[in-house]
């Protein structure tokens, strides 16, 4: 696998969220959490990895994201998941959805 790219979706003061690009496609995303001594990180995979494709992840979100805003941090923690994105809810985006409806009914 080529090298990964990372969009931050979110970032708060203690944690950022970044979508994991191969290429074109998404393969995952990481949320990290930076607290006094570590880093948690928690790594949502969209594609089979092997095993060394995962570690290259993994060591690249290390050099790139968690050493680049925590260069002093005594350990990074990653917990892998294979997920499946079912959906975006939102209250904003569900509300535009009706008054988009109302509008079609006129």
């Amino acid at each position: 696998m080529e090298a990964a790219r990372f969009e931050r979706t979110v970032r708060t003061e203690s944690s950022e969220i970044f979508a994991i690009y191969g290429g074109a496609r998404r393969v995952g995303r990481i949320d990290l959490h930076y607290g006094r001594f570590e880093v948690h990180g928690t790594l949502l995979l969209e594609v089979d990895l092997t095993d060394d494709e995962l570690q290259q992840i993994i060591d690249q979100i290390d050099e790139e994201l968690v050493q680049t805003h925590d260069p002093e941090r005594e350990d990074f923690l990653v917990t892998v998941f294979k997920s499946e994105e079912l959906g975006f809810y939102s209250d904003e985006y569900e509300g535009d959805d009706d008054s988009a409806d109302e509008e079609e009914d006129r």
